[in-house]
């Protein structure tokens, strides 16, 4: 590089410092070229800016004229940093060509300059292996300092270690990179100067390698990254335990000074002498007690910092952890005297409780005292009932109390009298007492208010089901009074359906009567004021019911006869009709004109002489039924012509009676119309012709023309 410096001196644009960018405008080639062979290149003619131009000019008269071979490309070397070890192999060729250019130099000028050039490719050598062996021995010596991770557990040790890294990188691994470099020189020169020779290329020991060295070079610089990343995670990571120690040492101290001064404050004593200080002396526990637990978050988060130390590895870490642990003893001895203050207060609280709970209790015991002394029971059984719904919410209120009462005996049992002796007033236990004696007193009088007005009830309750009762057996015997049977069977037969329906009725409401009587009885038993008016009540009562049950079973008989009366007039009329429909059968003089008519008349007659000697049986009983109706119309006072059906237009004196006498009910009658099957014979008369008249005739109320065809009446009997 040297000799080129030397050479390329007199030519403009020509710098040779290096083997890489300093042939990268080609100007280089050109004048190695032009200085021993000024005839092939005209330097003059090139331009410094045409890399490209310049570089393919020298490459190619290199090929063409002295038989160089053409290893480069013009864009090869146009780069910001060309290979460097191709330039130096490209260069050789250029000093072996010229040196060959040479050879016609002496002998001895020669051999001593061939010696002497093996004895600098040797010297060459030696000094490559050398530097090759300290190189990568320096490099496997940083690559084991580098992976150390055992680093100091402490901030500061961590500095230094990261200082001392940072002085490596800037100072001692820049020259070892120079020196890389130069040995990496020093062989492509030892190769360029023995190919310039013609000699065999020079192979490293094993080991020395270039590529030996540039593995080891990679594997430095991943130890130089590893070691980098985990200084700086170990710098983070004791800076931020650093600072929670910080932390920790300040909330420590002001925590520990707290609790003194709340230490201090519980064991203050208590001053309750009286009721008014033991209520101020609870609020002010209240006021304690909501600032210390308020407080547990915090000494809860100062241990979660104690142990995140401690789990850090912090190197102080065995006297944060003494200290957490100082401090949450005290906190937790904190804690036992405040519930252990807690239960002292909460004895005055619930004295004071109970007795505010006594005075409420004797004011709700004088009110309801109040309402139970009124002696009104009421007028009317709605009242009545107004007076007990309002007595059933006073007994659920007293039951109430009672039950307070008891809960109050019941605490006060559970109180050791003697911690609390200044509570302890004799008049705060006579009020204690007092108020169970007037629970007792006020539950008595609540029970004789409750008697008295469930007596009012069942009085007025009887007054009003017995007038009930009455008024629904007066209507009843209006019902039985009437005396209208019907007009018809018909008519009888619903009305007696109805008074069956009446009878039904009075079996299901005697019972109710009774109890009702039987009620009544039990008040005149016990000497209830208005006996008097009870009694002639169930009197009243019993003597409208009696009375109903003689006109129901009167009125029964009476419809009964009433219903055998129409029947026999339904059956009578039947037969009449009946008998009417065979008079002229057997007043008839029509004895028939000829044989047949006379046969036909005959059958006739036999029937209908079987027909009467069959109703004959029907008779006899109509006058037996007669005779029944006759002799049972006398007992009971009752005309048979009332029963007897009317013709058209014809009122009956029964009819007139009924309507003046008989109110209640409004009967409606309805007329039925039914179907009954009845047989009978039917006569019917068809025009026969029977003979032609020869001659006129007239007689017998007959006339007859000549030739005439006479039809002869002649009845069938169908």
């Amino acid at each position: 590089l040297v000799q080129c410096t030397e050479l390329f001196c007199r030519y403009p644009g020509v710098n040779i410092t290096n083997f890489t960018n300093s042939w990268r405008n080609g100007l280089g080639f050109n004048a190695l070229i032009h200085a021993h062979r000024p005839d092939l290149i005209d330097y003059e003619r090139l331009h410094p800016e045409d890399h490209i131009g310049n570089l393919n000019n020298a490459f190619n008269v290199a090929a063409n004229e002295l038989g160089i071979p053409k290893i480069l490309d013009a864009e090869d070397v146009d780069v910001t940093r060309p290979d460097e070890k191709v330039i130096i192999t490209y260069v050789a060729s250029y000093y072996h060509y010229f040196a060959k250019m040479k050879s016609e130099m002496t002998g001895g000028k020669r051999i001593a300059k061939i010696v002497g050039m093996m004895k600098d490719i040797e010297n060459m050598v030696d000094n490559y292996e050398t530097l090759t062996s300290s190189l990568l021995e320096w490099i496997r010596t940083k690559i084991g300092e580098l992976n150390d991770r055992e680093f100091p557990n402490s901030l500061e040790g961590v500095q230094k270690l990261l200082g001392r890294f940072k002085e490596y990188i800037t100072k001692e691994k820049p020259p070892k990179y120079r020196e890389r470099g130069n040995i990496e020189a020093q062989f492509f020169n030892i190769q360029a100067k023995l190919k310039a020779n013609g000699q065999k290329l020079y192979t490293p020991p094993e080991g020395q390698l270039i590529h030996d060295i540039e593995s080891a070079w990679l594997r430095l610089e991943k130890a130089e990254h590893e070691r980098e990343v985990a200084l700086r995670d170990e710098m983070i990571r004791q800076e931020r335990l650093e600072q929670l120690a910080q932390r920790f040492q300040r909330k420590a101290t002001i925590r520990e000074q707290w609790l003194n001064d709340m230490s201090m404050i519980l064991d203050e004593n208590i001053e309750a002498n009286n009721a008014a200080q033991a209520e101020a002396a609870i609020k002010k526990h209240e006021a304690i007690s909501a600032e210390i637990l308020a407080r547990k978050d915090r000494f809860r988060a100062l241990n979660s910092l104690a142990k995140e130390l401690v789990e850090g590895n912090y190197h102080a870490r065995e006297q944060v952890k003494k200290k957490d642990e100082d401090i949450m003893r005290k906190w937790k001895e904190l804690l036992e005297k405040l519930e252990r203050r807690k239960t002292t207060l909460s004895g005055y609280k619930n004295y004071l409780t109970m007795f505010r709970e006594i005075e409420n209790i004797q004011e709700e015991l004088k009110e309801v005292e109040s309402k139970l002394k009124t002696q009104d029971s009421g007028k009317h059984l709605q009242a009545v009932d107004d007076f007990l719904e309002q007595h059933s919410l006073i007994e659920t209120q007293l039951h109430a109390l009672g039950k307070r009462v008891r809960n109050l005996n019941r605490r006060s049992k559970q109180i050791d009298p003697n911690v609390f002796k200044a509570l302890l007033s004799p008049h705060n236990i006579v009020a204690g007492g007092y108020s169970n004696f007037v629970v007792c007193v006020v539950n008595n009088k609540s029970n004789d208010r409750k008697r008295k007005l469930e007596v009012a009830k069942k009085y007025y309750q009887f007054l009003q089901d017995a007038e009930e009762e009455e008024r629904w057996a007066q209507e009843r015997i209006d019902l039985c009074r009437s005396t209208f049977t019907g007009k018809d069977l018909n008519a009888a037969l619903m009305l007696l359906k109805k008074h069956e329906a009446l009878e039904a009725e009075m079996h299901g409401r005697k019972p109710w009567c009774d109890q009702i009587c039987a009620n009544g009885q039990d008040l005149v038993n016990s000497g209830h004021e208005g006996r008097a008016e009870i009694g002639t009540k169930i009197n009243s009562l019993m003597d409208k019911w009696k009375l109903l049950k003689e006109l129901a079973d009167a009125r029964r008989t009476k419809l009964e006869d009433g219903i055998e009366a129409h029947q026999y007039y339904a059956d009578a009329t039947e037969a009449e009709s009946w008998m009417k429909e065979k008079m002229p059968l057997v007043t008839s003089d029509d004895y028939g004109r000829d044989e047949m008519g006379s046969q036909a008349l005959l059958s006739r007659h036999n029937r209908l002489e079987g027909e009467i000697r069959s109703f004959r049986t029907e008779i006899k009983r109509l006058d037996e039924l007669a005779q029944l109706m006759t002799k049972a119309a006398s007992e009971h006072n009752i005309s048979p012509e009332k029963f007897r059906p009317q013709e058209n237009g014809e009122a009956s004196d029964e009819e007139e009676y009924v309507e003046e006498v008989v109110e209640v009910p409004h009967e409606v009658e309805v007329e039925e119309i039914r179907e009954r099957e009845v047989i009978q014979d039917v006569v019917e008369t068809r025009k026969i012709p029977q003979v032609k008249a020869m001659y006129p005739y007239k007689g017998q109320g007959m006339k007859v023309e000549k030739g005439e065809v006479s039809l002869k009446n002649s009845t069938i009997q169908m």
